[in-house]
């Protein structure tokens, strides 16, 4: 399952993004947590990104997260060790919509 998600992720929503990916993704084995359209991440969305890895890994859940160039970075600073999960996708200037 794919889980997208579109806008600013901050102090202000932090928890309800976590909560909203946890229950969007429901009993799925496998969840892609996409957050390509996010223009903006603070560091409260990396906490919230670590809480939906600590509860997937409870329920034994294979996640990633595909992320922009700001979630990027937030995960540079605040997850070096590389435990929540990414992919990578590659970005394809002037390519159309199928």
């Amino acid at each position: 399952m794919t889980v997208a998600v579109a806008g600013e992720v901050d102090a202000a929503n932090a928890k309800h993004f976590a909560h909203a990916i946890r229950e969007a993704a429901g009993v799925c084995r496998a969840v892609i947590v996409d957050l390509t359209a996010v223009p903006f991440m603070a560091f409260d969305g990396a906490s919230a990104l670590y809480a939906i890895s600590a509860h997937f890994s409870r329920e034994d859940v294979e996640w990633c997260v595909v992320g922009s160039p700001a979630v990027a970075r937030v995960l540079q600073l605040c997850d070096p060790e590389g435990l929540i999960p990414r992919a990578e996708v590659p970005v394809l200037r002037g390519a159309e919509p199928a």
